[in-house]
C-alpha cells in the first residue's frame, strides 16, 4: 500500500509577521529620509501617510493631515477644475473637480499619472510641482490606496524660463532679419541653426544640420571658400564676406562670417538672387532694346503691367505708326491702352494675363488709333517680366500692318473671283492631296467623266487613272510633292461607261499645306489623229534610223580595228627584225619577253573588241525590273576600299525614279564605270564628293552622276570623250576603255549618255535610259 506525502507545515504567522514588520519599517525609514515628498491615501482619498518631506514642501505637520484631509488641499481648484474638464472630455465620463481628478486615470487605467501642479502651502505661498500619482494595488489586484510623490521644481522652472527668454530673444532677432544664421565650431562642425527660410539650406532638413560637418553639406571650391574664410576669421577675429551662385539650384547667396570666440564663428547667409536677376535681366534688357530699336522698324517698348500699360520706355518709331512722340506715352499724355479699337481691348487684356500666368510669350493683331482718329492695324509681339518682389512688366515690339491688311482683303476678293472662274470653267480644275484624293472639283469633271463628285472624291484617284499611266502619273505626283512644277503632262482618266479619255495637265503644289493644284484639257481626239500620223511615220523612220545607225557602227569598228592593232603588229615586225642568225641566245630571250608583252596586249585589246561587239550586236538582252538602289550599293561595296582610302562621300536620291526596266548587266557597269571612274580622276586639293540621283525626263528615266573631281578640257576633248582607249589625265591605271564600253551598251538599248565638264571644278554624266521597252 502507497504512502500518501505529508504537506509541508506552513511558517509560524509570528514569524511572517515579524517579516512583515520588518519591511514595514524599511519603507517607513526610506520614506522618512528621502527629499520626496511622499504621501499616501486610502482608495477614497483620506491621507495615511504624510513623511517630513511633505511637511517642509507644504508647511502642514502630519498630525494636521493624517485621517483629516486629502492631497486635494494642496493644490489649486482652477487647475482641479480645469483638468476635471480635461478628463471629462477624454474619458468620456463626469469628473468632479475633487480627488477624483487625481486618481480616476490611474484607476481606470492602472499607469502613473505624471503632472505638473500648482502647490499651496500653509502659508498661502504658491510653488510648481512634479507629482507622479500612483495606486497600490494587493496580490489579488484589489486597490489598497494610493501614493503621492511630489518634487519642488520651482528651481528649475526659473532656469527654464530664463533660458527660453534668451532663446525667445535670439529668435526674434534672428526672425527679424532674412538671413540663416549657423553657428560652427573650428572643426567645421555645426553647434546650431536659426532660420525661417529653409529653401535656403543646402541639403538636409534643419533638424539634421546639427552634429554635421560642414564638409558633409559642402563640396568643391564653395567648401574651400567656407574653410578659409573660417580659418581666416579664427585667426584675425575680422568678419569676411563671399558671394556665390548656390550649387545645383538657381539661386545666388552672400554670406558673413563673424567671430564668436576661438571655437566658434557665427555665418549669416542671405538669399541675393533676386539681385542677381534684377542685375542680369537689367543687362539683357539693355542689349534686346539697343539691339530693335538700332535695327528694327518698329515700336520697342518696356511697360508697366497695370491697367494703363504705363511706358518706361518706347522708341521713336511709335511716332511713325500712331503720329504720338515717345514722350506722350512715357509722360503719361496718352496710353496705348487709350488707342486700343473697342472690339479688341477685352481680347488684348485676356491674351497678356494669359501670358503673365504662363510665362509664355504672346502675339496679337489688333488696331490702334492713330493720331489723325484713322485706324490701324499693328502686329504686336511681347513678353512679361517677372522679378520676386517687383512688380511685372512687358516688354515687347508693335509693327504697322495696315498695308498687309489690305493686301488680305484684296486678296480675299481675288479668291472670290476665282471661285466664280473655278465653277464656270469649261476645262477640268481640282485641288488634291498629297495623299492622293480631290479635295475641290469643278463641274465640268461630272460632265466630261460621268462621275459624281462625291464617287470621284470619295475614290484615290489614281483609281481611275489608265493602269498604262499609273507609274508616270505616281511620278509626276512625286516631283510635285518636293515642289517641281509640272508644265505640262499626259494621262488618261476612266469614263464611268469604262471608256477612257486623254487629259493634259499643267500642276503646280504647295508644299507647306501638301496640296496640289492642277487643270487639264480634253485632248482624246487630237491624240487618236497623233497616234494615225506616228504609226506610218515610225514604220519608215525606224528601218531609216537602223540602217544609218549601223553603217556609223561599221565605219567606227573598221577605224577601231585599224587604229588598234596596226600598232602591235608592227611592234612584233620591228622586234622580229632585230633578230638575225648571228643573234645570241640571250638575244632571243630578250626579244621572245617583249614579243610576249605586245602579244597579251594585243590579246586585251582584241577581248576589248569582241565585248564591243557582243555589245553592239546583243539585240535580246534581257530586262527586268530593277531598283537602282540595289545595283549602287552592290557596286560601292565593291569599291568601299578605294572609298575609305580616298576619304570620298556618296550621296545618292532614287525617290523620283526608283525602278528601271533595263538589263541587270549593264546597269551594274555604267554604276561601275561612272564612279570608279569619279575616285580614279579626283581633285588632289580635296575629297571625291560623288552625287547620284535618278528622274523623270519626257516619260524617261534618267541617271546623273555627278562629282568634284580634275574636270575635262571639253571644248578640246568633248567630242573624243566616249572614244576607245582616249585618257585625258596621267593616271598610271588610265585604259580609256570603260567610258566607250559603256556608251556601247547604253546605245544598245536605246538610250544616250552625254558628259558636262568644268576643269577643277568636276564632271557630270546624264544617261538617258529612253522609254523601257517590255
Amino acid at each position: 500500500m502507497e504512502k500518501i506525502p505529508l504537506k509541508k507545515k506552513p511558517a509560524s504567522d509570528d514569524t511572517f509577521l515579524n517579516a512583515l514588520a520588518d519591511a514595514y519599517r524599511l519603507q517607513e525609514s526610506i520614506i522618512s529620509t528621502t527629499e520626496l515628498a511622499v504621501i499616501s491615501t486610502t482608495p477614497e482619498g483620506l491621507i495615511t501617510s504624510f513623511n517630513k518631506a511633505a511637511e517642509t514642501l507644504s508647511g502642514y505637520s502630519a498630525d494636521e493631515m493624517i485621517g483629516k484631509a486629502t492631497p486635494v488641499l494642496l493644490h489649486d481648484n482652477i487647475q482641479l477644475i480645469e483638468r476635471a474638464d480635461e478628463l471629462s472630455n477624454e474619458l468620456h465620463q463626469e469628473i468632479e473637480p475633487n480627488f477624483e481628478v487625481l486618481a480616476t486615470k490611474t484607476r481606470l487605467k492602472k499607469i502613473a499619472d505624471r503632472k505638473e501642479w500648482t502647490y499651496i502651502r500653509k502659508d498661502g505661498t504658491r510653488f510648481p510641482v512634479l507629482v507622479s500619482f500612483t495606486g497600490l494595488w494587493d496580490d489579488k489586484g484589489t486597490l489598497t490606496g494610493f501614493a503621492s510623490i511630489a518634487t519642488d521644481i520651482t528651481e528649475s522652472k526659473l532656469a527654464e524660463k530664463k533660458l527660453r527668454d534668451s532663446e525667445a530673444h535670439l529668435q526674434a532677432l534672428l526672425n527679424s532679419i532674412d538671413d540663416v544664421a549657423f553657428e560652427i565650431g573650428r572643426d567645421g562642425e555645426y553647434t546650431n541653426i536659426w532660420t525661417r527660410k529653409d529653401y535656403m539650406l543646402f541639403a538636409s532638413p534643419r533638424e539634421q544640420y546639427v552634429g554635421k560637418k560642414i564638409t558633409d553639406v559642402l563640396s568643391g571650391d564653395l567648401l574651400k571658400q567656407y574653410q578659409d574664410a573660417i580659418e581666416k576669421v579664427l585667426r584675425t577675429q575680422n568678419s569676411e564676406s563671399l558671394e556665390y551662385p548656390v550649387p545645383h539650384q538657381k539661386r545666388w547667396s552672400s554670406c558673413k562670417i563673424s567671430y564668436i570666440n576661438e571655437n566658434k564663428v557665427l555665418i549669416l547667409v542671405r538669399d541675393i538672387t533676386a539681385k542677381k536677376k534684377a542685375e542680369l535681366l537689367l543687362a539683357q534688357s539693355e542689349q534686346k532694346f539697343r539691339a530693335l530699336t538700332e535695327n528694327i522698324p518698329g515700336a520697342v517698348y518696356l511697360c508697366k503691367k497695370d491697367a494703363r500699360h504705363e511706358m518706361l520706355y518706347i522708341n521713336h518709331q511709335v511716332k511713325e505708326i500712331v503720329g504720338y512722340d515717345p514722350a506722350d506715352f512715357i509722360s503719361g499724355k496718352v496710353s496705348m491702352t487709350d488707342l486700343y479699337h473697342p472690339e479688341d481691348r477685352e481680347r488684348i487684356f485676356a491674351v497678356v494675363e494669359k501670358a503673365v500666368q504662363t510665362h509664355e510669350k504672346f502675339h496679337l493683331r489688333y488696331r490702334l488709333q492713330d493720331r489723325n482718329a484713322e485706324w490701324r492695324w499693328v502686329e504686336e509681339i511681347g513678353s512679361v517680366i517677372l522679378q520676386p518682389g517687383e512688380p511685372a512688366m512687358i516688354e515687347g515690339f508693335i509693327s504697322d500692318i495696315t498695308f498687309q491688311k489690305i493686301a488680305e482683303e484684296a486678296l480675299e476678293k481675288i479668291a472670290e473671283e476665282n471661285h466664280r472662274i473655278f465653277a464656270n470653267a469649261l476645262n477640268l480644275i481640282a485641288i488634291a492631296s498629297f495623299d492622293g484624293y480631290f479635295l475641290k472639283l469643278n463641274p465640268y469633271w461630272t460632265q466630261l467623266l460621268g462621275w459624281t463628285e462625291e464617287e470621284l472624291m470619295n475614290h484615290r484617284f489614281i483609281e481611275f487613272v489608265h493602269p498604262d499611266d499609273i507609274v508616270p502619273t505616281k511620278n509626276a505626283v512625286g516631283h510635285l510633292q518636293v515642289g517641281r512644277h509640272i508644265p505640262t503632262f499626259e494621262n488618261r482618266y476612266r469614263h464611268k461607261d469604262g471608256t477612257y479619255r486623254w487629259l493634259l495637265w499643267t500642276s503646280a503644289s504647295d508644299v507647306k499645306n501638301q496640296l496640289i493644284y492642277a487643270s487639264a484639257v480634253d485632248i482624246t481626239e487630237r491624240k487618236k489623229s497623233e497616234d494615225e500620223l506616228l504609226r506610218s511615220k515610225q514604220s519608215m523612220e525606224s528601218f531609216a534610223v537602223k540602217l544609218q545607225e549601223q553603217n556609223r557602227q561599221l565605219d567606227e569598228f573598221a577605224h577601231i580595228i585599224s587604229h588598234n592593232l596596226r600598232s602591235p603588229i608592227g611592234n612584233i615586225k620591228a622586234l622580229i627584225g632585230l633578230l638575225s642568225p648571228s643573234s645570241s641566245i640571250t638575244e632571243y630571250q630578250q626579244i621572245f619577253e617583249k614579243l610576249k608583252n605586245v602579244a597579251h596586249n594585243l590579246g586585251e585589246t582584241m577581248n576589248e573588241l569582241m565585248e564591243t561587239l557582243k555589245a553592239k550586236k546583243e539585240t535580246d538582252i534581257e530586262r527586268v525590273d530593277i531598283r537602282f538602289h540595289e545595283i549602287f550599293d552592290k557596286v560601292v561595296q565593291s569599291l568601299q576600299g578605294e572609298l575609305i582610302q580616298t576619304g570620298a562621300s556618296i550621296t545618292f536620291d532614287f525617290n523620283a525614279a526608283p525602278v528601271i526596266h533595263y538589263s541587270r548587266t549593264y546597269l551594274e557597269s555604267i554604276f561601275q564605270n561612272l564612279l570608279s571612274n569619279a575616285v580614279k580622276y579626283r581633285s588632289p586639293d580635296r575629297a571625291p564628293e560623288i552625287h547620284v540621283l535618278t528622274r523623270m525626263r519626257d516619260h524617261s528615266v534618267e541617271l546623273i552622276v555627278r562629282d568634284n573631281g580634275l574636270g575635262i578640257e571639253m571644248d578640246k576633248f568633248g567630242d573624243k570623250l566616249f572614244g576607245l582607249h582616249k585618257t585625258f589625265h596621267d593616271h598610271k591605271d588610265a585604259r580609256g576603255v570603260g567610258l566607250f564600253l559603256i556608251k556601247t551598251q547604253i546605245e544598245a538599248l536605246g538610250g544616250t549618255i552625254h558628259a558636262e565638264s568644268k576643269v577643277g571644278e568636276g564632271t557630270t554624266f546624264t544617261v538617258a535610259f529612253g522609254i523601257s521597252q517590255e
